[in-house]
């Protein structure tokens, strides 16, 4: 039985036990029972390695390729041309662009739906960052400010003491 192992193996350790296994199979001098035991694993997962290299020839490592793109390179560029055009031009009331205003301009063009989380990432790849408030108002008039620290506030210090 072998000792301590990880909870997870990363890539390279699940090859390099897989590796280690094959001289074990090639060599023919042992078990299936054997192999499991001694490099941790279910005698299933044997069976599934022999066939591996009987299909394959190997057990390398093969390429963790993941979901398949939902938006080609194409649309994604369109994608891009409409957030430069504004969100006022594509109907919405002011020209703010929200995770859930992109998610839905997505479905409408394009009929594929993702979840406003995941739109974050694709602005991301888009060249595109969050973008915070600027905290003061729009209306704000420097000049009128300016001059009441100076008349105002001085005054207002003066009857504070």
């Amino acid at each position: 039985m072998p000792g301590w192992q990880p909870a997870q193996y990363s890539r390279a350790q699940l090859e390099e036990r897989r590796l280690a296994a094959l001289e074990w199979i090639e060599r023919g001098t042992h078990r299936n029972r054997e192999i499991a035991q001694h490099f941790g694993v279910s005698v299933h997962t044997v069976y599934t390695w022999k066939a591996r290299l009987k299909r394959n020839g190997g057990l390398q490592a093969t390429v963790a390729r993941g979901a398949s793109a939902r938006l080609s390179a194409t649309q994604h560029e369109q994608l891009r041309t409409f957030l430069r055009e504004g969100a006022l031009h594509h109907g919405f009331p002011d020209d703010t662009w929200t995770t859930l205003r992109v998610t839905n301009l997505i479905g409408r063009h394009f009929d594929v739906w993702y979840h406003h989380d995941h739109v974050r990432k694709i602005l991301r790849r888009l060249g595109f960052t969050p973008q915070m408030p600027d905290g003061r108002a729009a209306e704000r008039n420097e000049l009128r400010i300016a001059s009441w620290k100076e008349q105002v506030a001085p005054e207002l210090e003066k009857k504070g003491r």
